[in-house]
């Protein structure tokens, strides 16, 4: 139990991760703004009126705009955002359990707003006091229109103000830094994400005391966390540090708390083409495109293998040059063996990290081909050849093999860097005769660039809700939903576009009553959260993946074989 030994037996195996944190980051800025200090995370005026109906929401995202109207209570506006840190935020209140960034508590916010007195602040003036509002500052994001975290965090846990049920639904939310998002490999994320539900479990089961002690008697709410973020390489199979974190805390218990639900976005990368299955002696192509100005990974992944067995080997011929083949050794253990390609001057032009892992009694390899960027400002840099890359599968190499590429472009908003690199294969189009986007792979499948499988990476594990998209105006699909591996868009998919014409869900925008248009599976799964919030209030609340998928199956609105939910948010109107 891997999150239970962490948080509640030895915290000294998180020491290491830690210590790293602010190393990873920029230099902690300050704000010179004075702020009240308050042990409690929530004002009296904010605390759930029925205990027993209290299910708390989180959230881990970027840009999420805390101070929200949609995130008050009452028509003093009390703060329901319990807890939200910001990681690249400058620092106005030290606290010790916070390497960097800074933490911001409802109750001392409202103290900052002047919550319930006649003249609150508004959302931009407390965050121009906290230094949120500085074109220089990575939390820039705070000055414009919208955000993804606006979008995500307003569907999950946004409530009008005078609506009764916003004070049954707290809310957490770490917000991840701008560098961690403008990388788009998630070099660091990991880490981040693992520190995220450090932070998370700690503030839910921080304000399960508040809320007990003034209920006067134990109180147990569950803990609904919704994350619309991912990757497309890794594992895929349940065993990263974060599924596995992730999978303990649900299986539990958690001290203090209820059921624990993790809510994760299927992904977008079904059409992308960065997933194939190769058996040995096949060959396909991987396209690295010009002026990509950050590295490629494609990586190769074994089923679980007795110790000895041959290992994984590459042929691997770059444009214009002939073809390279690995000469790993049959791995005897776990371990890590490293290989380089180089010119002719010596420089080196790609990187192969074969590495075993333990997977019970046996092990599995991973081989990662790791190319440089296409095009560099830099004078003598060397630079990986754009084109068609020949992959091969060696014949030696013991059985299929899994290719998936990293994910490697950029998300809207941030400074242009990667392009996404992609596979190729004689043949294949992501589009039917009719111009359609495919769906799932035929059995048996009919390419080695595959469809199903192409979930994030990041929810693989046993516990964890996957949640696809569908168009709210007919149920078709959109085509990006990236697919379980059974070839399923996930255990329940709720609208992530409005129809086939008209992209995008209308959501919350960064404040007031502004609104923004954001699409994809991102923002579906937090209506899912949102709606499974609230069964967790009712009587009988779901405790396994099974026995949610049944819940929404008994909810659901079509008899489609993954079900199907549409809960109807405060800003949407609909006949009747």
């Amino acid at each position: 139990m891997i999150a239970q030994e962490t948080f509640f037996s030895d915290p000294e195996l998180l020491r290491d991760l830690w210590q790293k944190l602010p190393h990873m980051t920029p230099q902690d800025r300050t704000c010179g703004t004075q702020m009240h200090r308050s042990h409690d995370l929530l004002s009296p005026q904010a605390l759930p009126k029925d205990p027993d109906s209290a299910v708390i929401v989180a959230v881990i995202d970027h840009a999420i705009p805390f101070a929200h109207r949609l995130l008050t209570v009452g028509p003093g506006h009390y703060s329901r955002a319990a807890s939200t840190w910001v990681m690249d935020a400058p620092q106005v209140l030290p606290r010790e359990d916070i390497p960097f960034g800074q933490e911001y508590r409802g109750a001392e916010l409202d103290v900052l707003r002047g919550a319930g007195g006649p003249h609150p602040l508004d959302d931009d003036a407390i965050y121009r006091k906290l230094c949120l509002l500085d074109p220089a500052r990575p939390t820039r994001w705070l000055m414009r229109a919208a955000s993804h975290g606006a979008g995500v965090a307003g569907t999950a846990g946004g409530h009008d103000p005078l609506d009764p049920k916003g004070r049954a639904r707290p809310l957490l939310a770490v917000g991840l830094p701008d560098w961690a998002l403008a990388d788009t490999t998630g070099a660091a994320m990991p880490m981040l994400m693992q520190a995220a539900v450090i932070f998370i479990i700690s503030r839910a089961r921080m304000l399960t005391r508040q809320i007990s002690h003034a209920a006067g008697q134990q109180i147990r709410p569950p803990l609904v966390v919704n994350i619309s973020l991912g990757l497309t390489a890794g594992s895929r199979d349940g065993h990263s540090l974060i599924e596995r974190m992730q999978d303990a805390l649900s299986d539990g218990p958690v001290p203090e708390l209820g059921q624990v639900h993790f809510v994760l976005a299927s992904g977008n990368s079904r059409q992308q083409q960065l997933h194939a299955v190769l058996t040995p002696g096949q060959q396909i192509g991987w396209q690295l495109l010009p002026d990509d100005r950050t590295p490629s990974e494609l990586q190769v992944w074994s089923a679980p293998l007795p110790a000895g067995s041959a290992a994984i080997g590459l042929g691997v011929a770059m444009p214009g040059r002939g073809i390279v083949r690995t000469t790993f050794t049959a791995p005897q253990g776990p371990g890590t063996q490293v290989a380089r390609l180089r010119d002719g001057q010596g420089r080196e032009l790609a990187r192969l990290t074969l590495q075993a892992m333990k997977r019970g009694q046996k092990l599995r390899q991973c081989l990662s081909l790791i190319a440089p960027a296409t095009v560099t400002e830099e004078a003598g840099k060397v630079v990986a050849p754009p084109g068609t890359w020949r992959i091969e599968l060696l014949p030696t190499s013991p059985g299929p093999c899994e290719l998936v590429i990293q994910r490697d472009d950029r998300l809207i908003g941030f400074p242009r860097a990667g392009r996404q690199s992609r596979l190729i294969e004689r043949g294949y189009s992501p589009r039917d005769a009719s111009g359609q986007w495919k769906g799932r792979d035929p059995d048996p499948p009919e390419f080695m660039i595959r469809r199903d499988g192409t979930l994030n990476s990041y929810a693989w594990g046993g516990w964890q809700i996957r949640c696809g998209g569908v168009f709210a105006d007919d149920l078709g699909d959109p085509g990006y939903g990236s697919l379980l591996g059974g070839g399923e868009a996930g255990d329940a998919v709720t609208p992530s576009d409005r129809g086939p014409a008209l992209a995008g869900m209308t959501v919350p925008g960064n404040r007031g009553i502004a609104m923004q248009e954001m699409g994809g599976t991102s923002i579906a799964a937090p209506r899912l959260t949102r709606w499974l919030a609230d069964r967790m209030a009712m009587a009988d609340p779901p405790r396994t993946r099974a026995e949610v998928i049944a819940a929404i199956r008994a909810a659901a609105r079509s008899a489609r074989p993954v079900p199907y939910l549409d809960p109807q948010l405060p800003w949407e109107r609909r006949d009747s």
